[in-house]
């Protein structure tokens, strides 16, 4: 076992994340893995878990340390799941626990063809669906015929064929069956057998992108199916010559990328257009940018705007301006419009272009302006949507713009209406910070504090109050609120941070908060709600014991019980709480 590296506790550690980590160690203690085994520098187990199915789990170690890892549940690609840190703190605590196999060569290179064959129907006998396989080619024997479009079809078929697909690991299973048909599809790459690759990969990628909308693929199992063979479609690309070949290739391309747009971009085959864009020819580009146009839907949409992006690029080498310019309005490419009319110095056509926009589309292009040496301009328009929206991003962007110009004034006026616009304590904040920069924080913190008096806002004021250290008036404004609120007391986080606050201070504050914040989660009912109710007056009991007034304390608790003595719910909660 030595001559394998256990990474340490550390090591591990940096493998995951610290979540996966402590539910990890929760499941190497509990004795979640199960089978443990060596394979050369691997190490394989089972670990069981939520689901009724075990999860199969690989980790591949060398001398530096960890290399690479996989597992079965539904985060584990990639290897750092909490399932992979159970298997690799048994590896760490109790290597002794690892068989030693052979690799899966190794163990079929000895047996005779006789063996294989008894060995190959016990497989089969044991999971049927298996036979299926022995119709795919074996890569590398002489004299091999092309490989059957109809039967890689059909083995891609079966595996969406008769699954459930929110049953457990079923999106996995699926994808480790069609990677089986990619491997096959690599196999032919390494040989040079590009048309075969090629055929295997589109009916991959067609069955899958048929199949995709049934399915959640949160964990994008299929998406790395589809990754993987578009991958292969370029090294089939890049080695083939013929122009019909190239043609097909390209279109396999495009219609993976066109079926993600029209999807609504999930990503699926992302490196599709960027593959087109680096290995077509000129004269291919021409052909991609006529299907693009094809393509193109009829309506403003964002699968119109996708396509628009991907035309310009396709065809940016012979676009005049003008051209350019009207791609951009057709396909509502606004940003890409702007930035051209800038760079030719038509301003009065981007401003226009840029009171289409809405106001958060406005404030991008207001930093397009910006680079291109035309802030003033930016400011202008910004104001001018300010004059009838009331969408704070618009005044914020001109804040920044005033920081950035270094007008103080301009930016402390902006802030105090963005206050006012919406008073809450991190906006307050904001003013404050810069109001003091200024030397005009005193002045105007009092202005600020009587406006909010006098509008009632008593909820700002207590967290404005807590924020300054200032006990006394958070005691004040929160109980001025708890008298004017329809609900009366409240079990709120505020009461509960101004109590939290007054413990040391105002220990009968405290006191006097928390008993009111349980008494109102007790009139609400629920256990959930007598569960928090107790922990807040464990909180009232601590504070009497530190007061000396344990009767005081006992007379509470007695009275509480004894008025609530038919909510056994609230009794057991309280037992749980050793009160």
């Amino acid at each position: 076992m030595t001559d394998l590296p256990q990474p340490t506790e550390t090591d591990i550690h940096d493998w995951t994340d610290p979540r996966s980590f402590q539910r990890g160690e929760r499941y190497y203690r509990g004795g979640n893995i199960i089978n443990p085994r060596r394979q050369g520098n691997t190490l394989r187990a089972r670990c069981t878990g939520s689901r009724p199915q075990p999860y199969h789990i690989k980790i591949s170690l060398d001398p530096k340390g960890i290399v690479r890892g996989d597992c079965s549940c539904p985060v584990g690609t990639g290897g750092h799941c909490k399932h992979a840190v159970a298997l690799l703190l048994t590896w760490l605590h109790e290597p002794n626990r690892f068989k030693t196999v052979e690799d899966l060569e190794t163990a079929l290179g000895r047996r005779s063809k006789a063996e294989l064959i008894v060995l190959i129907r016990r497989m089969l006998d044991s999971c049927p669906d298996l036979e299926t396989l022995l119709e795919l080619p074996i890569v590398g024997q002489t004299e091999e015929p092309p490989v059957d479009a109809e039967v890689i079809q059909r083995q891609a078929r079966s595996a969406f064929a008769g699954v459930g697909y929110d049953e457990w690991g079923a999106l996995y299973g699926i994808a480790q069956h069609l990677l089986t048909l990619v491997e096959i599809g690599d196999d032919y790459v390494e040989i040079g057998r590009w048309r075969d690759a090629a055929t295997i990969y589109q009916i991959v990628i067609e069955e899958t992108l048929e199949s995709y909308g049934m399915v959640q693929d949160e964990s994008r199992y299929l998406n790395d199916v589809v990754d993987r063979c578009v991958e292969g479609l370029e090294y089939c690309l890049i080695a083939t010559e013929d122009p019909l070949r190239r043609k097909m290739l390209l279109g396999a391309l495009f219609d993976v990328y066109r079926w993600d747009v029209d999807f609504g971009g999930v990503d699926i085959g992302y490196q599709a257009p960027c593959i087109i864009l680096e290995q077509a020819t000129p004269e291919e580009k021409h052909q991609v940018a006529h299907w693009v146009r094809d393509a193109l839907p009829e309506e403003a949409s964002w699968g119109r705007r996708a396509y628009g992006h991907f035309l310009l690029q396709l065809e940016q080498e012979w676009l005049d301006d003008e051209d350019y310019l009207r791609i951009c309005r057709e396909t509502g490419r606004r940003q890409d419009l702007v930035e051209r009319l800038l760079a030719l110095d038509r301003v009065d056509e981007a401003m226009a272009a840029a009171r289409e926009a809405s106001d958060y589309g406005l404030v991008q292009l207001a930093d397009v302006f910006v680079a291109q040496n035309r802030g003033h301009v930016a400011e202008t328009l910004i104001r001018e949507r300010m004059a009838t929206s009331r969408d704070s991003r618009l005044m914020v962007w001109l804040k920044e713009r005033a920081l950035a110009r270094g007008d103080r004034e301009e930016a402390l006026a902006l802030t105090e209406r963005l206050f006012w616009q919406r008073p809450s304590l991190q906006r307050y904040q904001d003013v404050r910070a810069l109001a003091r920069q200024m030397a005009r924080w005193d002045d105007l913190r009092t202005g600020v504090l009587a406006r909010l008096t006098q509008k009632g806002s008593h909820t700002l004021l207590t967290k404005i109050h807590l924020d300054e250290g200032e006990l006394d008036r958070a005691l004040q404004t929160l109980e001025q609120r708890h008298a004017e609120s329809r609900l009366g007391w409240r079990d709120d986080g505020l009461t509960i941070r101004v109590a939290q606050a007054a413990e040391e201070e105002r220990p009968r504050e405290a006191i006097r908060l928390y008993a009111h914040a349980a008494q109102a989660l007790i009139a609400r009912r629920g256990r959930s709600n007598y569960a928090v109710a107790a922990t807040y007056l464990s909180h009232v009991r601590d504070l009497y014991r530190h007061l000396d007034e344990e009767s005081s304390w006992e007379t509470l608790i007695a009275q509480l019980r004894d008025n609530n003595r038919r909510l056994r719910a609230l009794k057991d909660e309280l037992n749980k709480a050793g009160l």
